[in-house]
């Protein structure tokens, strides 16, 4: 049986898997953790500098992500071959919705890394800079953590949005 050989249990396991980690770390920062830091303010920053910086949160998740769409892409590829051509794996009801939540996940991917990862990396290494200065945030500090804050929350809700819809295609492909 196809579906037994070791290498596409191996690659399974390492998709569902990171992909449930990386949904549910996505879900937990995005929908709690971020509002709830921005409910609270400047006092949420130690909390997130050590989330950040020492658990490497957002390094993390990004790992997490990549491990995800690199074991999808090469499943679809895997798929690709043995269904006999692009056109017949594409052309199938099960390849289109699959192929659908590839091309979903790899662009969540690149908005979580780009849009959310380095933004909060970057908004924590400010905190921790006014938190060091001693003093009030600068006009320009101000703006900055606002412009970044407002970032991370279109970016984020943007890809949460991405994350459900590829779960939605892949999940369902052998229904469509």
């Amino acid at each position: 049986m196809l579906g037994a050989e070791p290498i596409w249990i191996v690659l399974r396991l390492l998709h569902i898997v990171s992909g449930a980690l990386w949904v549910g770390s996505a879900f937990l920062f995005v929908g709690f953790i971020g509002p709830s830091a921005a409910e609270v303010g400047p006092s949420a920053g130690p909390l997130l500098s050590v989330a950040v910086k020492k658990r490497k949160v957002a390094k993390v998740i990004t790992w997490l992500g990549m491990t995800t769409v690199a074991a999808g892409w090469v499943l679809w590829f895997l798929n690709l071959r043995d269904r006999g051509g692009l056109g017949d794996w594409v052309g199938s009801s099960f390849g289109l919705g699959i192929t659908i939540g590839a091309v979903l996940a790899t662009a969540t991917f690149f908005v979580g890394y780009y849009g959310v990862g380095k933004n909060i990396e970057r908004m924590v290494d400010l905190g921790d800079a006014i938190a060091a200065a001693g003093g009030p945030p600068s006009a320009e500090q101000q703006a900055e953590m606002g412009r970044l804050g407002a970032d991370l929350e279109r970016f984020g809700k943007l890809d949460l949005v991405l994350l459900l819809l590829a779960i939605t295609a892949m999940s369902t492909a052998r229904y469509w």
